[in-house]
């Protein structure tokens, strides 16, 4: 019997992105996968400025980097290309994370880089191996899986596991954890392609809204383009994967010639969440958890956004020995935000539809408008380890914190969370003056002293509006903000308040 203190079951983007973590933060991580090696097609394509920042927490900011190009923009269209709504310049735009908007991939590339720095730590990794049963009380969780090479059983003990297989996780049904349908439930033909002349066809996403036959066109990391069609009712979902019928599809864009196919499929595009993202000691991230419509682009992010949230926690309390409130909040935390991605997901294949059916683009409703391209903008987080037990505006907890960057000669040279680190960190512009037992608490968790410079602050808008006050702003692993100081709350009543929710 082995032991670990985190077993992760699937080393999709996900899975993976919690196992580099994990073991940044000096875990004993095993990973298990059925399959033998990455899934050799792409799958996500796009990576938004939140992505690259997780991305560059785990160390594989310069693998996205290398491996993608910028989104110029996005539209709603009509069958004839013409904009009819829902219009994004994106082209030189670096947000309040300190990365552009969102940038497209691809995937084979990434995922191969990823697994390849996963082979070279410290976590152990068991390939064509399926995940069985499990069976857990309050101290761990022993599971069993299958050798599909020669159908020998193993069996692990894990303090903690977690299901990062896919959207028909075995871990989910062996949990016992049902999920919600969101009613959004269309089959769609994805097809990816590798172009001959690969700056053809432009960078930005068009969201086809044609009554005929709804459609997306994904520029995607040159070569290579995508495009997703909706298939309706009575049509032959099969028909759908011949060349010819491709082909047809993808006419207005390009000329057969123009192009190789190097993926086809058809998927049902639908938007359910697990009840449940925790039970005891078990969690279920990414597809696990829930799973979206792609039209906003957000699925594979969700997926980091829990592996990062459930990471730290995880570290945190088997490092310092804590209960289980501070993992228990991973729940209250994710299940909010990924209802709101899965949900305005979907909302904007119902706008397409919308404007599909509209005779003039004025006639779709606003509150269908708002719902749908409005998404694109993540809520902060509303409950969970925030001072006072949540999101509180007027101290900017749940919302991510600025990352500023430096510039030299207009080209960026540094992202201010190299200097922040991978535990908490309090954020303030000049020394403060904290007391000794709050000092020992903080470096407990390996909190870190950052006073910020004025290059980060001047001439960055978001930096501003934090930083005009003078407050001080405590800021979990995750770059969410705890709490901050104002005229009623002081810094050792934000260290305490801390303390009192992740020590008792």
């Amino acid at each position: 019997m082995n032991q670990f203190d985190v077993a992760i079951i699937g080393m999709g983007p996900a899975g993976s992105m919690a196992a580099l973590l994990l073991e940044s933060y000096g875990m004993r991580v095993m990973c298990i996968d059925k399959e033998k090696d990455i899934y050799n097609l792409p799958r996500a394509v796009t990576v938004s400025d939140q992505g690259f920042r997780m991305s560059q927490l785990a160390g594989i900011d310069d693998t996205y980097l290398k491996n993608s190009t910028i989104l110029g923009g996005a539209y709603f269209s009509d069958s004839n290309l013409e904009i009819i709504g829902g219009s994004i310049d994106l082209k030189d735009f670096i947000s309040a994370n300190g990365w552009p908007a969102s940038s497209l991939f691809h995937q084979p590339y990434t995922d191969r880089d990823i697994r390849d720095k996963l082979e070279n730590s410290n976590v152990e990794i068991i390939l064509e191996h399926e995940f069985i049963s499990l069976d857990q009380n309050q101290e761990s969780v022993s599971f069993k899986t299958i050798n599909l090479n020669n159908q020998e059983e193993n069996e692990f003990t894990s303090r903690y596991l977690i299901g990062s297989d896919g959207g028909s996780s075995a871990v989910r049904k062996q949990l016992g954890i049902s999920q919600e349908d969101l009613n959004y439930n269309r089959d769609w033909v994805v097809i990816d392609v590798e172009l001959n002349q690969p700056d053809k066809l432009g960078d930005k996403l068009i969201q086809v809204c044609d009554k005929e036959r709804l459609a997306t066109f994904v520029p995607s990391h040159l070569p290579f383009r995508r495009w997703e069609f909706i298939i309706h009712e009575h049509e032959d979902k099969e028909s759908f994967l011949e060349d010819k019928i491709i082909h047809e599809l993808i006419d207005k864009w390009l000329k057969p010639e123009e192009y190789k196919i190097i993926r086809k499929a058809v998927y049902q595009f639908h938007s359910v969440i697990a009840n449940n993202f925790q039970k005891g000691n078990c969690f279920l991230i990414g597809d696990a958890a829930h799973q979206a419509p792609p039209f906003m682009g957000e699925g594979m992010m969700s997926g980091y956004r829990d592996a990062v949230n459930l990471s730290w926690k995880i570290a945190t309390s088997i490092k310092n020995k804590l209960n289980t409130n501070l993992v228990d909040s991973y729940e209250t935390e994710r299940i909010p935000h990924s209802r709101f991605v899965v949900k305005n997901s979907a909302g904007i294949g119902e706008l397409m539809e919308a404007y599909a059916e509209a005779e003039t683009p004025e006639e779709v409703s606003q509150d269908l408008v708002q719902k749908g391209y409005g998404s694109f903008i993540l809520p902060n987080l509303t409950g969970g380890l925030f001072f006072g037990g949540k999101a509180d505006e007027s101290m900017k907890a749940g919302e991510i914190f600025p990352q500023p960057v430096e510039y030299d000669r207009e080209k960026i040279v540094k992202r201010m969370d190299h200097i922040l680190g991978k535990n908490f960190s309090l954020i303030s512009k000049s020394p403060l003056e904290i007391s000794e037992d709050h000092y020992e608490f903080l470096d407990l968790i390996e909190c870190k002293f950052v006073i910020l410079e004025n290059k980060y602050i001047e001439g960055n808008p978001w930096m501003k509006s934090f930083m005009e006050k003078d407050r001080a702003f405590l800021v979990r692993p995750d770059r969410y903000i705890f709490g901050s100081t104002n005229s009623n709350i002081s810094i050792d009543m934000l260290i305490n308040d801390l303390k009192m929710r992740i020590m008792n």
